[in-house]
């Protein structure tokens, strides 16, 4: 029997912490399964060694490939990867504040014609980066890996229709939340509901000794415009009580994570208590930080996810529609959503009023009913290969 050679897709170029993992994790149990490699793809390509993941080929190594030999399965890795367009992409892989000047692009030039052109740069198969087309689909088995899908009614009526056409020709489909169940039903498409593939991180990085009375608050450039005063004002409040860690967690355009924590930083480091900046050199650091804090405070879906898996306390920031639907889907009673900036404290201050066994048996539940679900979607690709 010819050995199984799996490609995985997802946007795994770039310094955001969630998207790193996903290789990790396919790796993680792929090794479990079978004895063959499995190769990673993203839109220009990365070492991922420095950055504490996996290597990934580029676009056009994806392209050339495909035409030298048909893989024999093809995993989308998760994440928020059916509304990406190679606009986005192209724009999320520039560094932070240059992204700004591309993104003001879109206000002369249109956006499918701006996406036509990233295509054409970067030697891109599809018409979405990250969703195989029912060609490719009908060709090659087609799995997507606990995917978000709560941005899929936000896509033009065109793309919206390729996406759904490219999920009913998959093999197999996993959604990460509730509402992106509910979305796809809408539609006529059916799909598993399993918890993001990172709730298994435990697994990959054993956790490290909690210091007490710590937190870590995370945000990204985006949600604190406009609310920089009150954060300022919330986290001074808290750091008579905690030790508070800025902690960035994602650098990559798009996120910008470390722009928005040194405008906090600058007010905050000359407290009586000041606060740590954080900027981690790879995705074990981002994990460390988080499994240690007795608190999480952030914008960051995959923050969140690993501070449930390490039993840490989840508030979770308001705007974030898929941060709340999967806290609501996951873990409606052991953490905290849709949290203002106004509402920081009195919500941390709720989070000491949890049962830390609570916390640990939560996370634990989701590393296994995790894992289970990546195993039935990569025993798919197997069976059929």
């Amino acid at each position: 029997m010819t050995q199984p050679n799996v490609v995985s897709v997802g946007a795994f170029d770039r310094f955001n912490y969630g998207d790193l993992l996903f290789p990790l994790v396919l790796e993680s149990r792929w090794t479990v399964l079978s004895d063959s490699t499995l190769s990673h793809y993203a839109l220009w390509g990365a070492r991922g060694k420095e950055w504490g993941t996996a290597r990934s080929g580029s676009a056009r190594d994806l392209r050339r490939s495909f035409a030298d030999q048909l893989p024999t399965g093809c995993v989308v890795a998760g994440g928020e990867v059916l509304s990406a367009t190679w606009y986005d992409l192209t724009r999320h892989s520039i560094p932070s504040g240059f992204d700004l000047a591309v993104a003001a692009l879109h206000r002369s030039v249109p956006r499918r014609r701006l996406s036509g052109i990233c295509r054409t740069l970067a030697g891109g198969m599809w018409d979405l980066p990250l969703v195989p087309d029912v060609t490719t689909s009908r060709q090659v088995p087609v799995v997507y890996n606990a995917v978000g899908a709560t941005s899929v009614d936000t896509l033009s009526d065109d793309d919206r229709v390729r996406v759904l056409d490219s999920l009913r020709a998959g093999k197999y489909l996993s959604v990460r939340d509730n509402a992106s169940v509910e979305i796809l039903r809408s539609h006529g498409v059916d799909a598993d509901l399993a918890p993001d593939s990172a709730a298994v991180i435990d697994r990959l990085f054993p956790a490290t000794p909690k210091r007490s009375r710590t937190l870590v608050f995370q945000c990204s450039r985006h949600w604190l415009r406009g609310h920089e005063d009150e954060i300022v004002a919330q986290l001074r409040t808290l750091s008579g009580r905690y030790e508070i860690r800025l902690l960035a967690i994602g650098l990559a355009g798009g996120h910008s994570d470390l722009t928005a924590l040194r405008r906090l930083f600058r007010q905050l480091s000359k407290m009586p208590n000041p606060v740590r900046l954080v900027k981690p050199e790879n995705v074990r650091d981002v994990a460390a930080e988080i499994a240690s804090a007795d608190c999480y405070v952030g914008t960051s879906l995959h923050g969140s996810i690993t501070a449930m898996a390490y039993g840490t306390a989840v508030v979770g920031l308001d705007r974030i529609p898929k941060l709340s639907e999967y806290l609501a889907t996951w873990a409606p009673d052991s953490a905290l959503r849709d949290v203002s900036a106004s509402s920081i404290v009195a919500s941390v201050d709720a989070t000491e009023r949890f049962d830390s066994r609570e916390l640990a048996e939560v996370g634990t539940r989701l590393s296994r009913v995790s894992a289970a679900a990546t195993d039935r979607m990569l025993g798919t690709l197997l069976e059929v290969g």
